[in-house]
């Protein structure tokens, strides 16, 4: 890899984004291929900062040994984001999740590691929660990732004050192992103050009674004892130490679908043990899948990789020989094995590397096994290119290498691993992840995950290059490629690797793929066609990533200008949305005012509005490809706005932190306001952080200085936030520990509704927020506020509220909110057709009464739906009516009773039975024709079967040409009549078939055919055939689909003209079964709306064909 490949990356951040037409989670797997991501969850993303001092936990051990406040839903941030698909990554592996240790251990700190193991049995507050866990593997396996977690089985967290220990006949305290064979690896402690657990044993136990205690205060004790009899009674095993554990680390198998475990220390275990319990691993996973069929990804067997410090694998092959062993792991239970050796060879060359691990993987492994390769990672000292001199060599080695490949967090970012600051030894590995580095484009940050995320799309996109044999084809420029023929099909690719300058001609295929192939350089994202068996893709960079596309679209960027900017307004603003598509296509713009990350399913953008009070604006801008703009966040303070805190993280040059507030619209000096250096702001103590209320009736401008000295730039801010070279909403680092108690603050106030009430509720001070809707005290115990909720039962329901911290807690808040009931259903009527007219009467169905104010017998008018027979009206009544339909006094049905919509036809149905309004059907079909090798053309005529005539408007004998599907001998044709043809395939009124009769899609070679019986194009071909011969009405196109997730109902807008081209939907189930669900077509909106009422909640396919456009989507209900 050469230098020069650095600076062609700066040319390529000014092309487009190229995205992919099928999602991660079609692509096809293997692990031999996989690009796992390791995360230590702690140090990744904080996605939730009100868990950060669970346990009483603090921030003050050694310096990157406490917890930093990184979560399960920071990652499931970063998933929605697409962080990782960008990346490539198809598998996560997340440091032990479950509940640790709540001390700190002297010079090692706290826990935050996951590897001091308290309770396997629920997830580490400080992480989240079990609900948070399940939603992270259910929104990984959405994208294609699978998760591998990180499990501990041979020692447990050491003994401290702050926890109780675990009993004598679970673990050993001593001897500390002296790392001589297996005697002196196995039965003894890892290290002093680590007490192993008792893996050996067969010895029937019981659980601590402090665990037991534990889980009766957190009101799961019967569970617990209940599934482990179970489990014990199920495996016939004893009830020791070993098995109880392995039961609670596949139970995270068992009901969340974890995919594999990443093994911790595996040589200071019995080999035998890792064979149990990658036994039970696989029978949770297959159990799991079962029972989770629209969840699972794949069926593929649980899978299990080990961590064996200092495993050569090149080396050792199969057989790890260290440290006085001579055992083979692979065959007791693994998969895979993590390589430690792979960070020593990436100072070779590139073939010299690629040569070694393309012989591993298949001649000293082989059978599907394989090891992990790694350059960096938690543990290690030496690692690859420690300083970050070397990222793009380090991306392209790593990524390239034939078998699994570890990014380890931050290699993709050049993440520090010397952050100074007093961290010593593995914390010097274990830095917080550098998200703020990107948003300078010319970062090394930014610059080294732009091609992380190239080569990891090309592996991701790829099966070959991870798992396909190797093969050199020459030495200048360097050029190899890889092909994979397995389990999982066929693919192959190519690589140059050069100077900048190198190949930006053609380039020799060497045969790999024919003329007219199209194919992708993954490096530039460019797409060129095979011609004269060579490809030039026009690329000015010397690495050429070359494979076919998964997608052969370009989709240009999407932007979006959301006006007003944030600020301060003394009255209401009126905000302007507008975006653009560089590609041309359209775009819709959707936007959430309750400060949620926008999605295609929130509100639509369709002209400008005002806001009234102070309100933070969330928007998106989505074209018809499917490319996505930058979320755009606005904060709008209307009136004088409420005070708020900043925070700002003094340089440790600077001698003193001062604020200066100028007004930021006229730039003027604030009135009071003292002059430049402005007002010294106040110390946090035992932090960095300095701090300042504003309560100003003006958007301010802030500069913070050091008393007149060096400052930062002109700055502004309208709500509380922390600035350490940037704004962040919560503390980034080195966090103050919370010393007031918190303030509560709920809106809004108690009142009156009409049909329900949003709820937000908000602490300061790291406040956890507890409810109650009941009435009753809230406490510590009661429900946790997680966000804006909707409180809808009619009539007066009261919130009780409070927050509580480290400190105290606030004051309770009581609010009443009274809901009036304003919900209506509707019902639909099918006119009988002897009826004149369809009237409905309601009466009080409980008091067999009138209902005051409805009109009396017959009642009132219903509205026809459509051109239809059915009838609609929509009841909105305090009591609970019966129903008469009648024919304005005349005919009547019988009393009848519904609460719900619902449609009537002799009895009730949820959904429109039959003859629905606006429903499309589509009747159109394809026919197929095999010219005979002695005909001149192909024409077909149609005529009505039943009536034996001509079709009003068909053209006459011999009818009309059909489609030549070039390269074939087959002709297409649509067929779109009303009624049922006969059909006579015809050589232009010479030569012709017998007269045959057809209603569907059809293949005709002298009898019909469900498909192509020989010869047959290509979908590409047919698609072609098509687009060139039939003419289009202004082309009809699927703008959106929303809201996904939907309920009620499903609508689906378009551009172009709906009236005069068809448009088929269908919505199908997991499991392929049609739902036959009910559609309403409005050619004046152009948007088609389904009834899904009566749909099981779960995930479907939905399927439109327009213009001969097929869009396939998933949608959630």
């Amino acid at each position: 890899m050469k230098q020069t490949i650095l600076w062609g990356l700066l040319f390529y951040l000014l092309l487009p984004k190229l995205g992919t037409a099928q999602s991660d989670k079609d692509l096809p797997f293997a692990w031999e291929n996989a690009n796992v991501y390791f995360v230590l969850t702690d140090r990744f993303e904080n996605g939730d900062p009100s868990n950060d001092f669970s346990y009483g936990r603090q921030r003050n051990g050694p310096a990157l040994r406490s917890f930093e406040g990184g979560d399960l839903q920071g990652l499931i941030n970063k998933l929605n984001e697409g962080y990782f698909d960008d990346l490539g990554v198809s598998a996560i592996w997340i440091t032990p999740p479950y509940e640790n240790i709540h001390g700190s251990i002297g010079d090692a700190g706290y826990a935050f590691h996951g590897y001091w193991a308290k309770d396997w049995t629920t997830i580490d507050q400080n992480l989240g929660s079990e609900d948070l866990f399940r939603q992270f593997v259910d929104v990984s396996h959405e994208h294609g990732i699978r998760v591998i977690m990180d499990v501990v089985l041979n020692h447990v967290g050491p003994d401290n004050s702050a926890d109780q220990s675990w009993p004598n006949e679970w673990v050993r305290r001593d001897p500390t192992c002296n790392f001589q064979g297996p005697g002196g690896n196995i039965p003894c402690e890892l290290v002093d103050n680590l007490p192993d657990i008792l893996t050996e044993s067969n010895n029937n136990v019981g659980l601590p009674g402090w665990l037991l205690d534990k889980w009766s205060n957190e009101g799961r004790r019967g569970e617990e004892e209940a599934e482990l009899n179970d489990f014990f009674n199920r495996t016939g095993k004893s009830r020791s130490p070993r098995q109880y554990i392995i039961k609670w680390l596949t139970d995270y198998v068992r009901k969340f679908g974890v995919d594999g475990f990443r093994v911790d220390t595996v040589k200071h275990v019995e080999e035998f043990v890792w064979k149990e319990l990658e036994e039970e691993g696989r029978i949770a996973l297959r159990e799991w899948k079962n029972n989770n069929p629209d969840k699972k990804i794949d069926d593929k067997d649980f899978w299990m990789t080990g961590e064996i410090f200092n495993y050569m694998a090149p080396s050792m092959g199969r057989r790890f020989t260290g440290d006085g062993f001579n055992v083979d792991y692979y065959d007791n239970g693994f998969d895979n094995l993590i390589n430690f050796e792979f960070r020593f060879n990436a100072n070779d060359g590139l073939e010299n590397i690629f040569n070694k691990y393309d012989n591993l993987l298949f001649n000293q492994l082989g059978n599907g096994k394989s090891s992990l390769n790694f350059l960096a990672n938690h543990d290690t000292e030496e690692v690859f290119d420690r300083e970050r001199t070397r990222t793009f060599e380090a991306g392209t080695k790593l990524l390239l290498t034939p078998g699994p490949a570890q990014i380890y967090y931050g290699d993709e970012t050049a993440r520090t691993l010397t952050p100074g600051g007093g961290a010593f030894g593995d914390a010097t590995l274990r830095s917080n992840m550098n998200f703020n580095e990107l948003s300078n484009p010319n970062s090394k940050a930014f610059l080294t995950l732009k091609h992380f995320e190239k080569l990891g799309r090309f592996r991701r996109e790829h099966l070959s290059v991870g798992g396909g044999r190797h093969s050199k084809l020459q030495d200048s420029p360097y050029t190899f490629k890889r092909e994979y023929n397995g389990a999982e099909g066929s693919d192959k690719t190519l690589v140059y690797s050069g100077n900048d300058g190198d190949f930006n001609g053609s380039l020799d295929v060497f045969g790999m793929w024919s003329n007219g192939t199209q194919l992708k350089d993954y490096f530039s994202g460019n797409i060129a066609t095979v011609s004269g068996g060579t490809v030039n893709f026009g690329t000015d960079f010397g690495l050429v990533l070359i494979g076919t596309p998964v997608s052969t679209t370009q989709p240009d960027n999407v932007t979006l200008s959301v006006n007003p900017v944030s600020g301060v307004f003394t009255e209401a603003v009126s905000v302007t949305m507008s975006a653009t598509s560089a590609s041309g296509a359209n775009t819709s713009i959707f936007y959430t005012t309750d400060n949620s990350n926008p999605t295609a399913g929130s509100t639509l953008y369709s002209s400008s509005f005002g806001i009234s009070n102070t309100t933070t604006i969330k928007a998106i801008a989505i074209d018809t490809e499917g490319n996505e703009s930058e979320v755009i966040t606005r904060n709008y303070v209307i009136g004088d706005g409420e005070p708020f805190d900043v925070y700002f993280k003094k340089p440790s040059s600077w001698s003193s932190a001062n604020v200066y507030l100028f007004n930021q619209n006229t730039g003027d000096a604030l009135p009071g306001f003292p002059a430049w250096p402005g007002e010294e702001m106040d110390s946090v103590l035992g932090t960095p952080w300095f701090t300042y209320n504003i309560d100003q009736d003006v958007q301010v401008g802030i500069v913070f200085n050091d008393n007149g000295g060096d400052q930062t730039d002109d700055l502004t801010r309208v709500t509380e936030g922390w600035y350490d070279n940037q704004w962040y909403d919560s503390c980034p680092s080195e966090c103050p520990t919370v010393s007031q108690p918190p303030v509560l603050t709920v809106s809004p106030g108690s009142g009156t509704f009409n049909g329900s009430v949003d709820i937000s509720m908000s602490a300061t001070n790291s406040g956890v927020i507890y409810y109650t809707l009941d009435g009753s005290i809230p406490d510590a115990t009661s429900t946790q506020y997680s966000g804006s909720f909707t409180v809808a039962a009619v009539g007066v329901t009261v919130l009780n509220a409070i927050a509580i911290n480290n400190t105290g807690n606030s004051a309770v808040i009581s609010n009443d909110y009274t809901i009036q009931d304003t919900t209506g259903y509707t019902v639909n009527f099918r006119k009988p057709d002897s009826w004149s007219a369809a009237y409905i009467y309601l009466y009080d169905k409980n008091a067999n009464t009138t209902i005051p104010g409805f009109p009396a017998w017959p009642g009132i008018q219903m509205t026809q739906l459509n051109d239809s027979p059915w009838y609609s009206y929509t009841i909105e009544e305090s009591v609970e009516v019966g129903i008469v339909f009648n024919d304005n006094g005349g005919s009547q049905t019988d009393d009848l009773f519904r609460t719900t919509d619902g449609w009537y036809n002799n009895s009730w149905t949820d959904t429109c039975p039959s003859e629905c309004p606006g429903v499309i059907v589509d009747t159109s079909f394809d026919v197929y024709f095999k010219k005979p090798s002695s005909w001149n053309t192909a024409f077909i005529y149609v005529y009505d079967k039943n009536a034996n005539t001509s079709i009003p408007g068909a053209p006459t004998w011999p009818g009309i040409e059909m489609n030549e599907i070039v390269g074939s001998p087959w002709y297409s044709y649509v067929i779109d009549e009303s009624v049922e043809v006969g059909i006579v395939f015809n050589d232009n009124g010479e030569s012709q078939s017998d007269d045959v009769f057809r209603t569907s899609d059809g293949w005709y070679d002298n009898q019909w055919f469900d498909s192509c019986p020989n010869e047959c194009p290509s979908v590409d071909d047919i698609k072609r055939s098509v687009s060139e011969k039939v003419p289009v009405k202004d082309t009809l196109q699927l703008v959106k689909a929303w809201p996904n997730p939907f309920t009620e109902s499903l609508t689906l807008s378009f551009t172009g003209n709906m009236k005069d081209n068809h448009v088929s939907i269908e919505i199908f189930d997991l499991g392929g079964k049609n739902t036959n669900t009910a559609l309403v077509k409005d050619n004046k909106t152009n948007t088609v709306t389904m009834n899904t009422a009566n749909l099981p909640k779960g995930i479907y396919l939905l399927k439109i064909v327009s213009d001969k456009d097929v869009k396939v989507m998933k949608m959630v209900k």
